[in-house]
C-alpha cells in the first residue's frame, strides 16, 4: 500500500481560508505552483473536497492536472449533474479514502482541498505527508489549517524550499 499525501496551503497566520471562505491560494496562483509536475511518477489517486472539485467547473487546470492523469475520489453527499470523466463522487472521507487506496495500489494517494480533507486523514492516521506552502500574506481571521487538536506534532520538517509565492515544506510522520 502506498503513501498518503496532504497537499495543503496556509497563511503566515495559519489560515487556510478567509473569513468569506475563500482559500489562501487562488485557483491562478495553484495552477502556477508546479503541483501537478509531482503527481505521474508519485500519486495514483487523488481524494479531493468536494469545494475543490467546484472550482475545477472553472478551472480547467484542476481536471486536466489530476483527472486526466490519475482517478480522483471527490468527497460529496451530492453527485453534481454534470459529472466528469475520471472524477468518482463518494460520501465521505473514510470511503474515499479507502477506494482511492485501493485504485492507486502501490502509489501514493494524494489528498487536496479545503481543511476539511486534511482533517480527516490526520485524524484518522492515515496521513503519511504534508506537502505544505507558507505564503507571506497574513489573513486576520478565517479558517485555521490546524486546530481541533490535529495531531501535527507526529510530523517533522523533512525538505524545505521557497518560491517568490512561499515557504514550500515536506513534513514526514515520525
Amino acid at each position: 500500500m502506498g503513501r498518503m499525501i496532504i497537499d495543503a496551503a496556509t497563511s503566515l497566520d495559519g489560515f487556510w481560508a478567509d473569513a468569506r471562505g475563500c482559500s489562501v491560494f487562488s485557483a491562478r496562483e495553484l495552477a502556477g505552483a508546479g503541483l501537478s509536475g509531482k503527481l505521474p511518477g508519485t500519486c495514483g489517486a487523488v481524494v479531493m473536497s468536494r469545494r475543490t472539485f467546484e472550482l475545477s467547473e472553472d478551472t480547467a487546470w484542476i481536471g486536466e492536472a489530476y483527472a486526466a492523469q490519475t482517478p480522483v475520489f471527490v468527497v460529496t453527499d451530492a453527485r453534481p449533474a454534470n459529472g466528469k470523466s475520471g472524477f468518482h463522487f463518494v460520501e465521505g472521507y473514510a470511503a474515499a479514502f479507502a477506494q482511492a487506496r485501493k485504485a492507486a495500489g502501490e502509489r501514493a494517494v494524494l489528498v487536496v482541498g479545503e481543511a476539511s480533507a486534511l482533517k480527516a486523514a490526520m485524524h484518522d492516521g492515515e496521513a503519511d505527508e504534508i506537502w505544505l506552502r507558507m505564503t507571506s500574506r497574513t489573513l486576520g481571521d478565517g479558517a485555521p489549517l490546524f486546530d481541533d487538536g490535529v495531531p501535527v506534532e507526529n510530523y517533522f520538517v523533512s525538505e524545505i524550499d521557497s518560491t517568490a509565492e512561499a515557504v514550500h515544506m515536506h513534513l514526514e510522520k515520525r
